[in-house]
């Protein structure tokens, strides 16, 4: 047997139950000895090394690395798109100190915690082409069975708030690339997650809009979200209340954000 099967029938093995924990109330997510390897060849890669992080309610986190850092394989396995090796990814799962391991759920509890607890922003969209605005940011009510009227005041009001009011009947092909960023904002706020994870959200667009996207997020955090923004981009970064250094698949520094959205730019 390969190592790689080895591996998902040990995952499957860790994933046979979920037991509840006690964590502090005004933790979002907790991670504890987190590593990810994958096998190239007859080579065996570290992408994360006992990552350790906690994120409080309403804290908005920056990692920075360069391509190749982690940051990817970090986004993907605390928003349950990869499984890891071994550790823990703890989150508050009722909002007041419920936790649950996401690294031991089954497919089907992690499938639900995604929908309705974590929101997903990618650095390319990934919008349906054929579904406009408004559906695309509706998609995730309907898979979690919510109403009509729900639904509809819903998405109105974040696309509203985010200044698509008047373009949410658009296809995305419409729309501008922080249009369409906008959307996949909306999308994932629509389900009223613990947390956003954003995958390079500014990676493709040019400094106005990328000024714009992160004075979204701003917004985001003083109106209490908690956000964990993962980029190559150090300016931006600094507008995070705290920016941690990911290299190698290993945190090697952290420091304190919280520089104004106006003076990233500034030498």
């Amino acid at each position: 047997m390969s190592i790689e099967k080895k591996k998902v029938r040990m995952n499957k093995q860790r994933r046979a139950t979920t037991k509840a924990v006690r964590i502090d109330p005004n933790i979002v997510l907790t991670v504890q000895d987190l590593t990810k390897t994958y096998t190239v060849g007859n080579s065996t890669i570290t992408a994360l090394s006992k990552v350790n992080l906690t994120i409080r309610k309403g804290e908005f986190i920056a990692i920075v690395g360069p391509s190749g850092s982690g940051k990817t394989t970090l986004i993907n396995c605390l928003g349950a798109l990869d499984f890891p090796d071994s550790g823990k990814i703890i989150y508050n799962v009722d909002g007041k100190g419920m936790g649950l391991d996401l690294a031991v759920m089954t497919n089907k509890q992690q499938k639900k915690i995604r929908l309705r607890k974590i929101g997903l922003i990618f650095q390319f969209y990934n919008l349906f082409p054929i579904l406009t605005a408004y559906e695309n940011v509706e998609l995730p009510m309907i898979i979690d069975k919510k109403g009509p009227k729900d639904r509809e005041e819903k998405v109105k009001f974040l696309l509203k708030r985010i200044g698509l009011g008047e373009r949410m009947h658009h296809l995305p092909s419409q729309l501008s690339g922080g249009e369409q960023q906008r959307v996949t904002i909306s999308r994932a706020l629509v389900n009223d997650p613990l947390i956003i994870l954003a995958d390079e959200p500014t990676g493709e667009l040019d400094t106005e809009t990328t000024t714009n996207i992160i004075k979204i997020f701003l917004d985001l955090k003083n109106a209490g979200e908690s956000i964990l923004m993962v980029t190559h981009n150090k300016r931006i970064a600094k507008t995070a209340d705290r920016v941690i250094i990911l290299t190698d698949g290993v945190f090697t520094h952290e420091s304190k954000g919280g520089k104004p959205i106006e003076d990233i730019y500034k030498q």
